[in-house]
């Protein structure tokens, strides 16, 4: 059977929010990690943007509390 455009809508809403939530938590898990490299007294221009991206899906493992951080500004910014 064939959504309705209602649910096409709801579950588009869906999707974005998933997207969105994944995305924020990425950004703020590089971005303590570029704080962790500076911290550390060591350039950010030193490091390939590919290892500062596994460096920061390392550190998102280690703090999924970044995952409800994201979610609530998902919630604040209406997506879900």
């Amino acid at each position: 059977m064939a959504m309705t455009r209602a649910e096409r809508k709801a579950q588009d809403r869906a999707i974005k929010a998933r997207v969105a939530v994944r995305v924020w938590a990425e950004m703020a898990a590089k971005r303590a990690v570029i704080a962790a490299i500076k911290a550390d007294g060591l350039r950010v221009s030193d490091f390939a943007n590919r290892t500062i991206s596994m460096m920061a899906t390392d550190w998102l493992e280690k703090h999924p509390e970044l995952y409800a951080q994201a979610r609530q500004r998902a919630a604040e910014m209406g997506y879900i």
